[in-house]
């Protein structure tokens, strides 16, 4: 069988020995039966084998000395091949064929009659005389693995009678063996009646070397991957790798078939039960296709007639020996108002009891409050949409035609959108500054547009964007970052935080804006062109007062210098910075974020304001949800910036960015007259979305929250006090503060001057039935969800 599988013994004399202990090879006069197998010498001569390379440090190769050893010892098959833990070699691997012929296992042949005979190898170890019983053949025997089975005779004829041809046929072929080879249905029988181990040992021989091989050839491709850094060659190792890795996996799973059969085979000699076979490890189950019957239906009770049950007689508690009990007092019911109602409430004399006197004036007036935008009456209009750059009439012809109608509407100023050239349609991506030809319309069109405003009353208001500019040629480098027209900069005048556009100037001082490169505000000659293009924009065109756009790109202090050279008379940033979330909540402090705002106008010296985006985002959150309680903050004032520096607040809750056609922040469609119902009744400066004017559902609301405003002249430094904010319910009373307002909110409303109180919500509540200042109330406006009264005592 060995010698069949082309397991030659290695040279060494200690192989010699343990190959003849083992039974597979004779000593003189010794021979074994069975085709040299016997088990206890086989056994022995794995064990010692084993040992001898334990020992050795070589590990559990696969030898030739250990190569017939027993199929029911488990340290032969322990370890095939050994490897070098250093170099990660694989050695003493055993040659053999791929993949056997099937008739190999299928029809396999009975072991020899008589001891395998090695010939002279057995000369060179000096042994030879000791075999003198057993003759060697002319050559060595051997076995072609390739030999197909119409080439077995012609192949069998010229080796000599101890090699067997595994594809022959059953019909015997002529030779001269040593000893007679038995017939095929003789080695069929011996097969399968008197060693069946043998077989299974063969097997698992031939299915160890195919795993060595496959683990050998995985190692040596991972080495390889491992060794190199060159991109194509892994890439060009990576498919070899997937199949080598597949190959040895499937080696494994049939060597782990065979060594069950092992372990049946062992069970069943040794007279125990066998186990239930459980599928190996990454083996196909086939699915389960057997049906599955549903259990029977349980037995039903049979139906009962329906039995009405017998009412009890009501039996009144108990009471205990200590108290009686008497049924409650129903309580009245609470007055009802309608959000709506617009009726005055039934008239009181001024002596009647309840209701204190009006309040002495101040000894002193309060001073106007400094604020940057105008005279702290100021109501803005946002005069332009995202889309106002694609509209069929020009947009500057289209504001100036309305101009009239703004100003009667109560509005004092209107910000104009970017009129300097542009990349971007919508001119927030400017190239040349001095080059007032937009999308919507040409300088001529912007003069007459800024004319008309100022011949309304009405202050215009430029859209102020220099965070960034756009180059007009490319430098050396290749990158666009050479500007042309009357401010002709070059990459000294751009930042160095983005290495896209090749900045040659300082770092910035604010946050990067990506698309297109930052201006460096720290070069003197870049501040002087810029104040001088302002000076000419306010003098030459007309405009009254800025909006600067992306103030957080660049540091506080040089807005605070342009607006302090230019001295407009609104003058306000866009610090657009994220509220605070917990995950897609809001979160109820927001006094950091309203800070962050605080500390930007600071910055600048308190000479520009800041769009309230606290505000908007606390107020969105709140009307949305119902959460009114939202909008009174940890100090008891409004929870917005508005209620942290009123006076630099400019309050909103859409513009061309977080609503229009962008819709980046959109606020409650179903709550925008609610929404306006608070900024226009509260302090800080607010701005109406023009969308929202046009919009003849709101403009009504609008337009009457307005004139309660104007009448009762509340300032962007009114105070608030906070009566009520809860789920469904917020209610205040605004008026004139009884002391100066500066960097601070004021909650004391002056009483001896008209004042107002508003209601936000679904709740009940009346500032009537509160009895709120001492005073009597008229509602004045109202809506869906809001209600405004006045304090009656200043109506006429």
């Amino acid at each position: 069988m060995e010698r069949a599988l082309e397991m030659a013994p290695s040279g060494e004399d200690n192989l010699i020995t343990a190959a003849m202990n083992a039974g597979f090879i004779g000593g003189p006069g010794h021979h074994t039966s069975g085709g040299g197998y016997d088990e206890h010498k086989q056994s022995r001569a794995a064990f010692e084998k084993s040992y001898e390379s334990n020992a050795n440090g070589g590990g559990g190769g696969f030898f030739a000395n250990n190569s017939g050893s027993s199929l029911f010892d488990p340290s032969t098959y322990a370890s095939y091949g050994s490897v070098n833990h250093q170099t990660m070699d694989i050695g003493n691997v055993p040659h053999g064929p791929s993949v056997p012929d099937a008739r190999f296992f299928e029809e396999p042949p009975p072991p020899p009659t008589e001891p395998l005979s090695y010939g002279e190898s057995f000369e060179r170890h000096g042994i030879g005389e000791r075999f003198a019983s057993a003759p060697p053949p002319a050559t060595p025997p051997s076995f072609d693995w390739n030999t197909s089975a119409g080439d077995s005779a012609s192949s069998v004829s010229s080796e000599s009678g101890s090699a067997y041809d595994w594809t022959s046929s059953a019909e015997p072929v002529q030779q001269t063996p040593s000893h007679e080879v038995p017939s095929y249905d003789a080695q069929l029988k011996s097969s399968n009646s008197a060693d069946p181990a043998a077989v299974l040992s063969a097997r698992l021989r031939v299915a160890a070397a195919e795993m060595a091989t496959a683990a050998a050839e995985f190692v040596q491709l991972e080495r390889q991957r491992a060794e190199t850094t060159d991109q194509r060659v892994m890439d060009a190792l990576q498919q070899p790798r997937l199949e080598a890795q597949e190959t040895l996996a499937r080696t494994m799973a049939s060597m782990q078939s065979m060594l069950k059969q092992r372990d049946s085979l062992r069970a069943r000699m040794a007279g125990l039960p066998e186990e239930p076979e459980e599928p190996l490890i990454g083996a196909y189950l086939p699915p389960i296709t057997a049906r599955v019957e549903a259990p029977p239906l349980p037995a039903w009770p049979e139906a009962r007639p329906y039995e009405a049950p017998t009412p009890r007689p009501y039996e009144p508690p108990t009471p205990r020996p200590y108290e009686t009990w008497t049924p409650p007092e129903r309580a009245p019911a609470p007055e009802f108002i309608p959000a709506s109602s617009t009726f005055d409430l039934p008239s009181m004399d001024e002596g009647d009891e309840g209701y204190d006197p009006a309040p002495a004036p101040l000894d002193f007036d309060i001073p106007p409050p400094q604020t940057p935008m105008g005279t702290g009456q100021e109501i803005m209009l946002q005069g332009f949409n995202w889309e106002s750059c694609n509209s069929h009439k020009k947009w500057f012809n289209v504001i100036s035609d309305e101009a009239s109608e703004i100003a009667n509407a109560g509005f004092t100023a209107v910000w104009l959108p970017p009129p300097t050239d542009s990349v971007s349609d919508q001119g927030y991506l400017p190239r040349d500054l001095y080059n007032l030809n937009s999308f919507y319309g040409n300088v001529e069109d912007l003069k007459r547009c800024v004319n008309a405003m100022k011949q309304n009353g009405v202050c215009p208001v430029a859209d102020i964007v220099i965070n960034h500019r756009c180059a007009d040629k490319q430098g050396e480098d290749g990158r666009w970052n050479l500007f042309t027209g009357k401010m002709a900069w070059d990459q000294q005048a751009i930042t160095t935080d983005n290495p896209e556009f090749g900045g040659r100037g300082c770092g910035g001082t604010g946050e990067d804006y990506g698309p297109a490169p930052n201006v460096d505000h720290t070069k003197d000659w870049v501040r002087n062109d810029l104040k001088q293009w302002l000076h000419w924009m306010k003098n030459d065109i007309g405009f009254g007062g800025w909006r600067f756009d992306f103030v957080k790109g660049y540091g506080g202090n040089f807005t605070g210098e342009y607006v302090g050279d230019t001295k407009p008379y609104v003058s306000v940033g866009e610090h657009w910075v994220a509220c605070n979330y917990n995950g897609g909540n809001l979160e109820y402090n927001q006094d950091s974020h309203r800070q962050s705002t605080f500390d930007w106008c600071a910055s600048t010296g308190g000479s520009t304001a800041a769009f309230d985006f606290t505000t908007k985002g606390i107020l969105q959150e709140a009307l949305r949800n119902r959460e009114y309680w939202r909008l009174q903050g940890s100090d008891g004032h409004p929870a917005g910036f508005c209620g942290k520096w009123p006076t630099h607040a400019v309050t909103f809750i859409e513009n061309h960015d977080t609503g229009s056609t962008l819709q980046h922040w959109p606020f409650p469609v179903d709550r925008l007259a609610e929404g306006y119902a608070y900024i226009l009744t509260h302090p800080g400066t607010p701005t109406v979305f023009y969308d929202h004017w046009k919009d003849p559902e709101l403009r009504e609301d609008i337009q009457s929250l307005m004139e309660v405003r104007k009448r009762l002249k509340i300032g962007c430094d009114a105070a608030v006090y906070i009566t009520k904010a809860e789920d469904g319910c917020y209610a205040a009373r605004i008026g004139q503060p009884r002391q100066i307002v500066d960097r601070q909110a004021c909650s004391e409303v002056d009483g001896s001057k008209p004042s107002l109180c508003v209601k936000l919500g679904p709740g009940d509540w009346s500032p009537n039935r509160e009895r709120v200042g001492g005073t009597k109330w008229t509602c004045k406006a109202s809506g869906d969800g809001w209600a405004v009264w006045e304090d009656r005592r200043f109506l006429d």
